[in-house]
């Protein structure tokens, strides 16, 4: 088999699990911001940080920032950050965040990193960072391209490396075949077949996990994976209420009110990055 033939592009595009149709807007980002902004994820955050190279004289972007877990502290190491998300309630709170943090050097941009013009829309920076951002990106291709187009010296890409057990369980619950294609082997092999020789690196952090308000936020969310463009893949009213089930078997209540899957395994994040000098 010629590996050069299979199309990890459209490997990605098939993925089951993030591919979210309706979750695809920049309302639910805004819809999800304020629970993105309390997750406790500050282990991944300094692991991650560990692991960038930044100088003093150094400009960053970060793409699909979020509220701000890598943006704040890439922004106090360099000259200049360009925080860029879809979502504007994201934004909002990263603000606030630099602002406690008296981080001053940040701009924000409310814009899909694949609609925006990069020399345009976007400057171009030293290195440019996508953590955990990737998962509604249909073309994975325009996508590298574009952060490659965007950085003069290094380009990030933090996905995860972990078994997704809880939507492993979703799925089986609903009695669907799980099949997830968006790994990050696919990533990977994409950037190979792109001419671009990426490192890789697999590390470990504390177990984390989204959290919800209630369980019937957390049906909502989910259901909405499965209303995808141009197919026929909604939940029927059986596998909604399997997905209730299962949810309340699995989601528990933590003593601040919020539901949670508990998971005590740590969860494998994979660092992939490339240095422009020798792609």
């Amino acid at each position: 088999m010629d590996i050069n033939q299979i199309d990890w592009s459209e490997i990605w595009r098939n993925g089951k699990i993030f591919f979210a149709g309706n979750a695809d807007k920049a309302s639910s980002w805004d819809h999800a911001a304020a629970r993105w902004n309390n997750e406790n994820a500050d282990d991944y955050g300094k692991k991650v940080i560990q692991r960038i190279k930044i100088k003093p004289d150094w400009t960053v972007l970060d793409v699909g920032c979020g509220p701000g877990l890598l943006a704040i502290p890439m922004a106090k190491k360099s000259k200049h950050l360009t925080a860029l998300d879809v979502s504007s309630e994201m934004l909002k709170y990263l603000k606030e965040n630099a602002e406690r943090e008296k981080v001053s050097n940040i701009k924000t941009i409310n814009i899909a990193f694949e609609t925006a013009k990069i020399g345009k829309d976007v400057e171009r920076h030293d290195i440019v960072v996508v953590s955990r951002s990737m998962g509604w990106e249909h073309n994975l291709e325009q996508f590298l391209r574009g952060m490659n187009d965007a950085a003069k010296k290094r380009a990030y890409v933090v996905w995860g490396a972990s078994d997704r057990h809880f939507d492993i369980g979703l799925y089986n619950a609903i009695g669907r075949p799980y099949g997830e294609t968006r790994t990050y082997i696919v990533i990977y092999n994409l950037l190979y077949q792109m001419g671009i020789r990426a490192n890789i690196e697999i590390f470990q952090t504390k177990p984390t996990a989204i959290t919800y308000n209630s369980v019937d936020e957390a049906q909502s969310e989910l259901s909405k994976r499965f209303q995808r463009r141009n197919r026929n893949e909604e939940l029927t009213p059986e596998e909604k209420n399997e997905l209730e089930k299962y949810l309340k078997k699995t989601l528990a209540k933590s003593k601040e009110g919020n539901y949670r899957f508990n998971n005590e395994k740590p969860t494998l994040h994979a660092l992939i990055w490339w240095d422009k000098r020798l792609s």
